[in-house]
């Protein structure tokens, strides 16, 4: 479960910094990742405390507030671009 939630909060900053700059789609997906990926690890440290688990909550961390601050500055704009663009069709 530890090795879960590391892996979850690295995919996670990764589509954070990719969805940024590249395809800021990736912003609206990554949160949830970012948050099932800091779950799994409080949980995992919860019932045996490994390095592994502390290094997937300090990712995840770090990955729930990269995508959140993403998914709110880019992820809405996108939303509401794509959601005007289909109401003009």
């Amino acid at each position: 479960m530890a090795v879960a939630g590391l892996i979850l909060g690295i995919v996670a900053v990764i589509s954070s910094l990719i969805g940024s700059f590249v395809f800021p789609i990736l912003s609206i997906i990554g949160l949830p990742i970012a948050i099932i990926g800091l779950v799994l690890s409080v949980v995992a440290g919860k019932k045996q405390k490994s390095g592994v688990a502390t290094a997937g909550l300090v990712i995840g961390i770090i990955a729930t507030v990269f995508t959140a601050i993403d998914f709110f500055t880019c992820g809405i704009c996108v939303l509401c671009v794509t959601s005007a663009a289909g109401a003009l069709l």
